[in-house]
C-alpha cells in the first residue's frame, strides 16, 4: 500500500516526466514541408540544408541548346540519366507519364542524358516511344562535377526561383501519387 507522501511523490515524478517529454519535443527542429512526400518510391528524397546555387550549363539539344535559367519561372525536375543505366531506363516511362500529367506553363520535366552521344539518347527515346520529354545532353559530363553528384539516376528539383529544394538519388515512381503531389505542392509555392 502506497502512503499519502510516496503517492504524491510519484504524481510529481510524473508531472516531471511529461513536462521534460514537452521540452524534449519543442526543441526537436519541425518536420520539413516536404517531408511528407518522402514516401513509397520518394523515400529517399532529401531537402539540402545548404542548397547549391543553380549552375549556368549550357545543354546540347536537337534544335541547339538550353540551360537552367531558360526554365526560370517553373519548377523544374531535372533528371540525370543515361541508357547505359538500367534504373535510369526503369524511371524514363514515369518521367514520361509526369510530363503527360503535370508539364506546361509551371512546370517542366528536363532528362539530361549523359550518353556517349546525343544519337544514343535519340535512338532510345524512338525505341522508347518517348515523345512528351525534351531530349537533352550532357556529353562532357560536366554535371557531375557542378551537381556534385554520387551516381545516377539523380533527380533534383529546382523552384520557380532557380534554388534548388530537394534531390532524389536512383530510381523513382515519378508518376506515382506523392511524387504528382510533390510536384503539386512545389507548384503551387
Amino acid at each position: 500500500m502506497l502512503s499519502l507522501s510516496n503517492a504524491i511523490r510519484l504524481m510529481v515524478l510524473g508531472g516531471l516526466f511529461a513536462v521534460a517529454l514537452v521540452v524534449v519535443k519543442a526543441c526537436q527542429p519541425p518536420p520539413d514541408a516536404m517531408d511528407r512526400f518522402a514516401v513509397r518510391s520518394l523515400s529517399k528524397l532529401v531537402q539540402l540544408d545548404s542548397p547549391p546555387v543553380q549552375p549556368s550549363l549550357a545543354f546540347a539539344t536537337p534544335d541547339g541548346t538550353t540551360t537552367l535559367a531558360d526554365h526560370r519561372g517553373r519548377v523544374v525536375l531535372l533528371n540525370v540519366w543515361a541508357t547505359w543505366c538500367p534504373p535510369c531506363v526503369a524511371e524514363m516511362p514515369s518521367l514520361e507519364r509526369l510530363a503527360a500529367e503535370r508539364a506546361g506553363e509551371d512546370f517542366v520535366v528536363l532528362p539530361v542524358s549523359l550518353d556517349r552521344t546525343m544519337a544514343d539518347a535519340q535512338a532510345w527515346y524512338a525505341k522508347n516511344g518517348i515523345t512528351r520529354l525534351p531530349l537533352i545532353h550532357d556529353g562532357e559530363y560536366r554535371l557531375f562535377a557542378r551537381l556534385d553528384l554520387a551516381g545516377v539516376p539523380m533527380s533534383i528539383l529546382y523552384d520557380r526561383n532557380g534554388r534548388e529544394v530537394a534531390r532524389l538519388p536512383g530510381e523513382a515512381d515519378w508518376a506515382s501519387e506523392e511524387a504528382l503531389a510533390l510536384v503539386d505542392y512545389l507548384i503551387a509555392q
